[in-house]
């Protein structure tokens, strides 16, 4: 190590006393849920990678069928659980757009006859069971259409002016109207709704749309009547508050990480920040909870868009080897740019696509399922000097297998950096790369001459051999 380092050292403590400082999302401390711990979630979404199925838009057909055809290519690609986004007819008065937007319900208990029919999804579901898939499915609990087959029969179902007209909370979704949750009976109906579906269907769980905007004791009521009728259902939260989790849900969006990943790849933020918020928000949030991470859905820019072809590599490798469960929407494994709408029938432009990127995302799907390190295991992050550039590094470690993960999420080379190792870390000798790069030991800790711009570098040991003679 030359005398540089020294500089870069007392450069970087101080820039790590900096970031110790900065608070959870929009500085306000989020209150601490530690303390409580949640049922675990069932193995298969624990060990799961999450991919967001559109069927508008995932084959030119757009159909249900269509995509039931593809579902091996899924499973070969390491997937483990499909989240189909809304299969509901969908309502024609107030529609956006030529298509509509999935998100306006006509009726909760019926498929879209432009997707297919109820023996399609039916289908698509059994197949995806017979290759050892997982099915989740959107559900819409806040609102429905304008147009919705309830507000015939059951206008008290939903929300009225005092002229009587239907309302809805937000302003810019003009194609819907919000349910009255302070109707017991509309409760009865949307409750039932989700378990027609397990019950008809076989589905392992829903992905709760705008869940924090429908009343936290709805799900505390309705939650354990879903798991009563199927023990292992996986609950996922549109929404980022602990207080659902609480309420029986097993993950809920980490907009925050997203967010500030945004901000790094900008370089208005350091790649050490988004280390220490997922070990902030993993420390407050309850116990056995399984955040869902990601780099883009169906509501943000397409990531290639986001973060570019000369990141892309360094962001997804990064995010696969955190905490929580992994997200991919569907295109993102070929480095789509056009996002398609909610409103029209965009079909993926497949043969377009960035093959080497489907491989690296099939590589990391792999490399995260087959060690427990990085499912199951603990999460430290780690202090870093370096003279210049934007280093992070962290470990994963479960039973006797560590994981190191370093990132350079900013574009500039990063030169003469330290990594500090706890002390029963510190005799590891054997530091093998799963993709590239090279550290050295260095005092009991590790170095790094220079990583180029844009790298995450993944290392793995067993503190077994620090036994060895």
């Amino acid at each position: 190590m030359n005398q540089h380092i020294t500089v870069g050292i007392l450069v970087t403590m101080l820039f790590l006393i900096l970031y110790c400082q900065q608070k959870h999302g929009d500085s306000t401390p989020l209150k601490n849920y530690h303390h409580e711990v949640l049922p675990p979630p069932p193995d298969w979404a624990q060990n799961g990678v999450i991919y967001e199925l559109y069927f508008r838009a995932f084959t030119p057909q757009g159909t249900i069928k269509a995509a039931t055809m593809r579902l091996p290519e899924l499973k070969k690609m390491g997937i483990t659980i499909i989240w189909v986004m809304p299969i509901y007819p969908i309502g024609t008065v107030g529609r956006k757009g030529t298509a509509g937007s999935p998100y306006a319900v006509v009726d909760f208990r019926q498929v879209n006859p432009e997707l297919g029919t109820a023996d399609d999804f039916r289908q698509f579901v059994n197949t995806a069971h017979q290759l050892g898939l997982k099915v989740i499915m959107d559900i819409v609990p806040n609102h429905g259409a304008i147009d919705n087959v309830l507000t015939r029969k059951h206008p008290d179902w939903f929300m009225q002016d005092e002229q009587g007209n239907f309302t809805r909370e937000v302003a810019d979704w003009s194609d819907i109207i919000d349910f009255n949750y302070n109707n017991p009976h509309m409760r009865h109906y949307m409750r039932e709704s989700m378990l027609f579906w397990i019950r008809e269907f076989d589905i392992d769980g829903f992905r709760c749309d705008v869940a924090g905007m429908v009343p936290l004791d709805f799900w505390k009521e309705t939650i354990p009547q879903l798991r009563k009728e199927k023990e292992a259902v996986y609950l996922l939260a549109e929404w980022e508050d602990p207080a659902l989790l609480l309420a029986g849900f097993h993950s809920d969006y980490d907009w925050t990480l997203y967010h500030l990943l945004k901000d790094i790849r900008l370089e208005k933020k350091r790649t050490a920040e988004a280390i220490t918020l997922v070990e902030e928000k993993d420390s407050l949030y309850p116990q056995n909870a399984l955040p869902m991470r990601f780099l883009e859905n169906h509501d943000e820019q397409r990531s290639m868009a986001v973060f570019g072809p000369a990141a892309i590599e360094a962001y997804a490798t990064f995010l696969f080897t955190l905490p929580g469960i992994p997200l991919i929407y569907a295109g993102q494994e070929i480095g789509a740019i056009h996002r398609p709408s909610l409103f029209e029938k965009e079909p993926i432009r497949w043969a377009e696509g960035d093959t080497t990127l489907q491989q690296l995302y099939a590589r990391l799907i792999h490399f995260r399922r087959n060690q427990p390190a990085l499912t199951r295991g603990s999460y430290h992050p780690l202090q870093v000097a370096m003279l210049k550039g934007s280093v992070g590094a962290f470990i994963r470690q479960w039973e006797n297998t560590v994981i190191l993960v370093v990132s350079n999420l900013w574009g500039q080379l990063a030169t003469d950096i330290l990594i500090f190792l706890p002390e029963a870390l510190k005799n590891i000798s054997d530091w093998q790369p799963w993709n590239s790069g090279q550290v050295k030991q260095y005092d009991g800790n590790l170095a790094i001459p220079e990583m180029p711009g844009y790298t995450t570098w993944i290392f793995l040991a067993n503190t077994k051999q620090k036994d060895s003679p």
